[in-house]
């Protein structure tokens, strides 16, 4: 894998936790509430250990001349002690004893209640057994630990004991048996110097088997229980963190599931991987439903904005240096993409820079040219089609805002001439001057747009006005809502697809697409719109962290964001 591709994999992963950044912060803290609530609630339990170590049998067998060979394992040793330390015999003593030390209360549990309290865990190699007890006192989970380990002991010597007490007996029953053989053989005269060692043995034996069965100790308490001195549970500072983990885990799944079941694309690498066009411009979503360089009454746009509309117009330039573009096709998918607002900033990009620059609207459905632009909607190019207007009568001029001067123009209609287009070429050669943007707006509503754009009435405007301008700027309905852009696409020379960012899906960038390869080859470039402040990977050297809070226009941009426009 390349050092490109790492790095967009992981510019695409910071894009994914940044644009869900709310869902994790919530999930975080949400899990976070929950644990720390319910660790809250709970009981507090408090845990005390005690520990036991059992002997093997084969040292007390070794101590009583019995055969030493060993019969358990340390851990066979071990798993049997922790079963003694939970067998009824013990809780019951255990329960006994901590009725009369008066421990247990007015409650009297059952055994079954004190086995649920005790946990065990054994050391395999040493045969130590521990004995844990929870309880919601602490001084009586100490007691109920040790009064366990302590009879678990008890019952075990007791039971060695009686082993070596039933041992000391068989023996002396040997004994007896051997001391009346012998005294009968001495009676008859017979040697008896084998029977006196034998007797001396048994009873040496027997000495050895009783005094073991006082004093045998096959386990003893390594480890006596102290009273803890705060609870093991719960403990809400770690069951709150370990939420938080868990919350701040399950929210970046969901970050990623959201992001990889999301159709929209999200930046100008995935727009153009999905449509596989050049990338000529960037538009910010706080330059959306303005126009550049345009006195509207609204805020001016703002330089880095206005900068990004210069930049378009010198890529739409080097595009395709062998066949000068002249007629531009401005479009989009679907609505509320941009599409007005960068042909009316690109046309004043061009005008600003000296050309000669027409603005047509033809999206005769939802004009809103004449809004942004402050001139009259009628009459427009509807008039001029269905015959009721002369070119005269269409045509305005706006004067445009030069760069970093601040001066205001107003839309005026082009009426002193008499409505041929070789006026209008007349007019512009004479009265029009840089900064001066020609318009034609969309004029009154109609019910047949599609027809009047397919007109040869329409055909023909087209080349009078390209006679007529260096540069023809026509801002058209959505490609894929309604087929008026069809039928212009093969009248242009270049269309601008204006793509916007985290709205438009890879539907319909596919479907537009399928589209454009159905109609005649034309020079086609994107243009992403919508892009969010901080993107400055998508943006270029005039992103917002190069211009900061207190550029011109930003203060006020977030407002028009919101009410951004196609």
């Amino acid at each position: 894998m390349s050092e490109d591709t790492n790095q967009a994999t992981l510019r695409d992963s910071l894009r994914v936790l940044r644009s869900s950044r709310w869902v994790i912060v919530v999930m975080t803290l949400l899990l976070a509430g929950i644990a720390a609530g319910l660790s809250l609630s709970q009981e507090k339990t408090y845990v005390a250990t005690a520990s036991v170590s059992f002997l093997e049998e084969n040292r007390s067998n070794a101590e009583a001349g019995l055969p030493a060979t060993p019969s358990q394992t340390a851990a066979q040793l071990a798993a049997e002690g922790a079963t003694t330390m939970l067998s009824n015999d013990v809780l019951r003593r255990a329960r006994t004893q901590l009725e009369a030390a008066g421990q247990l209360n007015d409650h009297y549990p059952r055994l079954d209640e004190l086995r649920g309290m005790l946990a065990t865990s054994v050391d395999a190699t040493s045969a130590l057994v521990a004995v844990q007890a929870s309880a919601g006192d602490p001084k009586f989970a100490a007691a109920l630990a040790n009064e366990v380990a302590n009879g678990a002991v008890t019952i075990r010597k007791n039971v060695e004991r009686k082993r070596f007490g039933r041992l000391a007996d068989r023996v002396e029953r040997q004994y007896t048996k051997l001391r009346d053989e012998s005294a009968a053989s001495r009676d008859r005269n017979e040697s008896g110097s084998r029977t006196d060692f034998a007797l001396a043995s048994l009873l040496d034996r027997i000495s050895t088997l009783r005094t073991l069965s006082l004093t045998a100790a096959p386990a003893r308490l390594a480890d006596s229980a102290t009273v803890p001195p705060a609870p093991a549970s719960p403990k809400p500072a770690r069951s709150t963190l370990f939420g938080g983990l868990m919350g701040l885990l399950l929210g970046v799944g969901l970050a990623f599931v959201r992001s990889s079941l999301d159709r929209r694309l999200r930046d100008a690498n995935e727009i153009r991987e999905a449509l596989d066009l050049p990338v000529v411009g960037w538009v910010r979503a706080e330059a959306l439903g303005n126009a550049a360089c345009v006195p509207n009454g609204r805020d001016p746009m703002a330089d880095q904005d206005v900068e990004s509309f210069r930049i378009l117009r010198t890529n739409l330039e080097f595009l395709d240096v062998d066949h000068p573009i002249k007629k531009i096709l401005v479009t989009s998918p679907q609505p509320a993409e941009g599409k007005s607002t960068v042909a009316a900033s690109l046309a004043s990009a061009h005008a600003v820079a000296g050309k000669r620059t027409l603005l047509v609207e033809c999206d005769l459905r939802r004009p809103c040219l004449p809004e942004r632009m402050s001139i009259n909607r009628s009459p427009g190019l509807s008039d001029y089609l269905a015959g009721v207007a002369a070119m005269a009568d269409i045509v305005q001029t706006v004067e445009l805002i030069q760069p970093q001067v601040g001066v205001n123009g107003a839309g005026k209609a082009g009426a002193d001439h008499d409505g041929t287009i070789a006026d209008a070429r007349a007019a512009t050669e004479t009265e029009l001057k840089a900064g001066e943007l020609v318009v034609i707006a969309a004029g009154s509503r109609t019910n047949r747009p599609a027809e009047l754009l397919d007109s040869k009435r329409f055909h023909e405007f087209l080349d009078e006005v390209d006679d007529a301008y260096d540069i023809v700027v026509i801002d058209t309905p959505p490609l894929l809502a309604v087929s008026d852009p069809l039928a212009i696409v093969p009248l242009v020379d270049a269309i601008v697809l204006c793509i916007r960012a985290d709205q438009t899906t890879r539907d319909q960038a596919r479907a537009v697409k399928q589209a454009l390869a159905q109609l005649p080859e034309r020079t086609t470039a994107v243009v992403v719109t919508g892009l969010e402040v901080g993107r400055e990977s998508d943006y270029g050297y005039y992103s917002h962290a190069y211009y900061g809070e207190d550029t011109k226009g930003a203060k006020t941009t977030k407002k028009r964001g919101k009410a951004a426009k196609r």
